[in-house]
């Protein structure tokens, strides 16, 4: 009875040794499938679609002997020297892997009231109202016009990397367009994007002196008219509802004048950026609000996935955000949304592995991570004849002859 009692022992720990080998295998199998495509994905080159070159005091850091020098308010760098803005964000691409990247000024400049006592960085730093920033274009052709002298054709090739956007200009002038038209005139072969156009920006907007912005106003529809006919890109923020401090859901309010400038014009390629997201905005069912526009626009409408919508919305549902990648996978594009600062830089664009994960495709990965936006993106810059203009009246009223 004993030697049976053995024997029955002997045989149960040879199938419990089989049964741990076989997990162990599938476990090294899985683990070495899914690690593969991790090591994959961590070597995959982002395009980052949103990089503000300047702060909200028209500040940036900027590169000195290899080293970041962060934004000094006040500070301004010579005729000559300022293309070491434009040193400081390629610096900061190689650090993160960025292959390429969209570059853009801040077309708002924070006041500094004379209640204040500590002058505001940020538009949130005060209640101070926020004013136009004409000029933020010129900061950063004049970068890259002084990168350009400096570096000769290594600096040529570097330049092929960035995508500069035209974007100080008031979204509820008519005469914006012909602002645009201007700057692209005075730098032939810099600009090749326009944004980010600011339309329905929560207190950004509020914070403006005047009218406010939104994406059907007929001046917004007359600059994404005149990037039609161009075949050049714009990156428009418009929130897709109001604010809710207290969290309170909302409906998408302010997405119909968004879709009536998507409905106008199917030949503009539109990057929405955040998804129509903004600090403090609760709107159940984004997904899909997001399903229901890119069925209907998915040929020229992209979702850029930078700033708050990520942590907010994307991290609190990866495998419902994976599903919608998955049925629109040349819809959108990645972005850090630096404003201005790039000695953590890589810690503001190399976020999206959780969502990489949650792909688990790498086809899919490197579209999301570059091949979307290199696609939808002019690679020659802009360049219009001296005496272009603007239709006058189009999309605004017509002037009245006198009887």
């Amino acid at each position: 009875m004993a030697s049976i009692w053995g024997e029955l022992k002997r045989r149960n720990v040879v199938k419990v040794a089989v049964a741990y080998a076989i997990v162990g295998w599938l476990s090294a199998v899985f683990l070495v499938s899914t690690s593969s495509i991790a090591d994959e994905y961590d070597d995959i080159a982002i395009a980052d679609g949103h990089i503000h070159l300047l702060d909200f005091l028209q500040n940036g850091d900027y590169l000195e002997n290899g080293e970041i020098v962060q934004k000094i308010p006040g500070a301004a760098l010579p005729a000559g020297q300022r293309g070491k803005r434009i040193e400081a964000v390629l610096w900061a691409m190689d650090r993160a892997n960025v292959s390429h990247a969209l570059i853009t000024g801040m077309p708002f400049l924070k006041k500094w009231s004379e209640d204040e006592p500590v002058r505001p960085a940020y538009y949130l730093d005060a209640t101070s109202r926020v004013v136009r920033a004409r000029d933020t274009d010129y900061h950063v052709a004049l970068a890259l016009e002084d990168f350009k002298r400096q570096g000769g054709d290594t600096a040529l090739r570097q330049l092929e990397r960035l995508y500069p956007c035209v974007s100080g200009f008031d979204g509820t002038d008519l005469g914006a367009v012909d602002m645009i038209a201007k700057r692209m005139k005075e730098f032939p072969g810099v600009f090749k994007c326009i944004g980010e156009v600011m339309s329905r920006h929560d207190d950004l907007t509020n914070l403006t002196t005047g009218e406010r912005p939104r994406a059907n106003h007929p001046a917004l529809l007359r600059i994404f008219d005149f990037a039609g006919e161009h075949d050049i890109p714009v990156s428009i923020h418009h929130n897709i509802a109001p604010v809710s401090p207290n969290e309170e859901p909302k409906e998408p309010l302010y997405l119909p004048e968004l879709l009536d400038a998507f409905n106008a014009f199917p030949d503009t390629t539109f990057i929405w950026c955040h998804a129509g997201i903004s600090r403090r905005i609760h709107v159940p069912d984004l997904i899909g609000h997001l399903d229901r526009v890119l069925a209907a626009h998915r040929d020229h409408v992209l979702i850029d996935l930078s700033w708050v919508v990520y942590p907010d919305y994307v991290l609190k549902d990866l495998d419902g955000w994976a599903g919608l990648i998955r049925t629109y996978p040349e819809n959108f594009v990645l972005g850090s949304d630096a404003v201005g600062r790039f000695g953590d830089y890589p810690d503001q664009i190399r976020i999206y592995d959780p969502l990489f994960d949650a792909l688990g495709d790498l086809n899919l990965i490197e579209k999301l991570a570059s091949g979307n936006f290199l696609r939808i993106m002019r690679h020659e810059a802009v360049s219009l004849d001296p005496s272009y203009q603007y239709p006058e009246h189009r999309f605004s009223r017509q002037p009245i002859t006198p009887p």
